[in-house]
């Protein structure tokens, strides 16, 4: 399998303000970069990363984040094609 590095994904200071970028393994912290691009990134990064991973393994680390953000949950729901009762986090929503 060809290893992928961080030249083919970009990863936005603006989205990562908290940690070093460069220091972030794509393959390892997949969970936290696709999570952090749905919160923090803008609509093109959020479409290179699901180009990157593939639909279904964005489908499946999100669904499985119990802490993604409302805007996260929206988009990944919009974007996705996913019913919002499908995400963990859809469950710790208010819905009022």
């Amino acid at each position: 399998m060809e290893q992928k590095n961080n030249t083919s994904l970009p990863l936005p200071k603006y989205a990562f303000w908290d940690v070093s970028p460069e220091n972030l393994d794509i393959s390892r912290n997949k969970e936290f970069i696709i999570s952090r691009m749905f919160e923090r990134g803008k609509l093109d990064d959020v479409l290179s990363t699901i180009v990157y991973y593939g639909k279904d393994e964005a489908i499946k680390v999100l669904r499985d984040n119990k802490y993604l953000n409302r805007p996260g949950l929206f988009l990944a729901h919009t974007l996705l094609g996913q019913p919002l009762q499908d995400f963990k986090a859809y469950a710790t929503l208010k819905h009022n």
